[in-house]
């Protein structure tokens, strides 16, 4: 009688050198994307442009990305990610003002880092754009500023009190906006004080909360 031997499927799979062939491959499509979004804007960058920044044929880029808003959500996922890590340190429970203002310091230095990126996300939000994309990022950016301060935690929520949601998202805005000033030129006066207006406003809002919630 012969032996009875079981064959195993035969089944398609990702080897680890394939893998990172394909990270490899995808990197250098979002990098030359990311330069050509920020250089001639997202909506005038192609396919076509981006295939011949990252080196590849126009038929390989199409194996990663059927469009060049996939890349751009690629890109903003990216920054996401570094975001949210950066802005999960702010200082807390009870920060001092001066804590707050070294922290800012800090949100800028990430910002001079990540300045191209942030410019694309600012550009494709001001044509409204994306919109559903980049309303999640941003909530997600305000429930990280309450990793270690309760009065934004969940505030990235639909049901969170209108009036603090509206506030905390100024805030947003005004710390991004205070950081961008200041990289213009750093030597400016004006700039550096922006940093400190932003720095005081958020931990004006945290006392003021925290009191608030108290009182309730």
């Amino acid at each position: 009688m012969s032996e009875r031997r079981d064959r195993a499927p035969s089944v398609k799979y990702q080897t680890p050198l394939r893998e990172a062939q394909r990270d490899l491959t995808r990197s250098r499509i979002v990098n030359a994307a990311r330069n050509l979004f920020y250089d001639q804007h997202f909506d005038t960058a192609t396919m076509d442009e981006i295939a011949v920044a990252a080196g590849l044929r126009r038929s390989t880029l199409y194996l990663h990305y059927k469009d060049k808003s996939e890349i751009l959500l690629e890109v903003i996922t990216e920054y996401g990610a570094k975001a949210k890590n950066m802005l999960a340190t702010m200082p807390g429970p009870d920060p001092t003002l001066a804590q707050m203002e070294s922290w800012v310091r800090k949100v800028a230095r990430f910002i001079a880092k990540e300045r191209v990126p942030l410019s694309i996300i600012v550009e494709v939000r001001r044509k409204h754009a994306h919109a559903a994309t980049l309303d999640v990022l941003t909530n997600e950016l305000l429930d990280s500023m309450g990793a270690n301060n309760a009065p934004f935690r969940d505030i990235g929520n639909a049901k969170a009190d209108a009036a603090r949601r509206a506030r905390a998202l100024m805030l947003l805005q005004e710390l991004t906006y205070a950081c961008e000033i200041h990289l213009e030129d750093t030597s400016d006066a004006c700039g550096r004080e922006l940093l400190l207006v932003a720095a005081k406003d958020l931990h004006t809002f945290l006392i003021t909360s925290k009191r608030t919630a108290a009182a309730s």
